[in-house]
């Protein structure tokens, strides 16, 4: 797949994980739940092999902003560290992305 077909298939993954419609995902909205939809979507991209200037290109977020994404991560809070990772695991299986540790 593209780039396009790409992160169209991460945003629908994402949209189904969430509840969060794929238009508000990288919308300027506020609050936990579309940050955790964000962070996913950066998270599934940055899986399937694309840098951070990449999704930046499709996201209309700067490098920047993908890259303090991608650190922050292990920062979140612990108690929402669990529904975060259920629901990006859930993204993960729903287009076959395998993690191996």
């Amino acid at each position: 797949m593209g780039t396009t077909q790409d992160f169209a298939a991460v945003l629908a993954a994402v949209s189904r994980a969430t509840g969060i419609p794929e238009a508000w995902i990288f919308s300027k909205r506020k609050g936990q739940v579309y940050y955790d939809a964000r962070w996913i979507a950066v998270q599934l991209m940055t899986d399937l092999g694309y840098y951070p200037g990449q999704i930046a290109d499709v996201t209309g977020m700067t490098a920047r902003n993908v890259n303090l994404i991608l650190s922050t991560l292990r920062l979140r809070e612990p108690s929402t560290w669990r529904q975060f990772r259920d629901e990006l695991e859930a993204c993960r299986k729903a287009m076959g992305i395998q993690i191996h540790s």
